[in-house]
């Protein structure tokens, strides 16, 4: 039997959701595990929203790259942009929003939210980066070239977003980690960003040409979905993983 190029990718990248799964399930299960089994339980929901995170940065270098080329009047200002240009936006608000969220940490100081509180605000973030581009789906019509004001809308609301789930998730990861998987823990959270991609994959099987808005939504509405059930249990999630308050 032959096996199709959609085939093959879709198989990857089935493997690349359930390899953290199955890596996780060994930590668990091995006996070097003992108490700390518990703390790594309560990251499981946190790490499957850093997943969905991941698989709407991917739409961005991938669906988002041929919609700037194709479809995104690269006039701005009476400047003659190219797609391009938004990749070294977001370079340039990833420097910005971080210094600023970074400030802001240290102003609010024990008064900030808990690490899961950050992760449910991020992945919120990122959640509603994405809605945003069901729009110009709606008000422009076919063929008509969009206002890159909306991508530049998308990045920025990501990459907020992404300043506050990186070092919120990365921390945490580190604090439950069992004394025998430090550096693993570490690894399966970094695996996150493959996980997102080969999810970016799957769903791209569902991206059809004129479906675009409900391609959109469907990712939307699953990452805000994800990061409020974050936010409603943040206190339990920060309590289990015992890092209240704690970065």
């Amino acid at each position: 039997r032959i096996i199709t190029i959609t085939q093959f990718a879709n198989a990857v990248s089935s493997v690349g959701v359930v390899a953290p799964v199955a890596y996780l399930l060994y930590i668990m299960l091995s006996p070097k595990t003992t108490e700390e089994k518990r703390r790594v339980l309560f990251i499981i929901p946190i790490f499957i929203a850093y997943c969905f995170t991941n698989l709407v940065s991917y739409q961005g270098n991938t669906v988002l790259s041929i919609y700037a080329e194709t479809s995104v009047n690269m006039n701005f200002f009476g400047k003659e942009i190219t797609p391009a240009s938004f990749v070294t936006l977001q370079s340039i608000f990833s420097i910005l929003f971080g210094s600023l969220i970074t400030g802001l940490w240290a102003k609010l100081g024990k008064k900030q939210p808990t690490t899961p509180g950050k992760m449910g605000i991020g992945t919120l973030c990122y959640g509603i980066s994405i809605l945003i581009m069901v729009l110009p789906f709606q008000i422009y019509a076919p063929g008509e070239k969009a206002s890159p004001l909306w991508l530049i809308s998308f990045y920025a609301v990501y990459t907020v977003g992404e300043a506050i789930c990186w070092s919120a998730g990365t921390s945490a990861a580190t604090i439950v980690a069992p004394a025998a998987f430090a550096t693993q823990m570490l690894t399966i959270w970094s695996m996150g960003q493959s996980t997102g991609a080969s999810l970016s994959a799957l769903a791209a099987n569902f991206y059809k040409e004129g479906s675009e808005s409900m391609y959109f939504l469907a990712i939307g509405v699953a990452v805000v979905a994800a990061a409020v059930i974050i936010l409603v249990l943040q206190k339990p999630l920060a309590h289990g993983m015992g890092i209240d308050k704690k970065d």
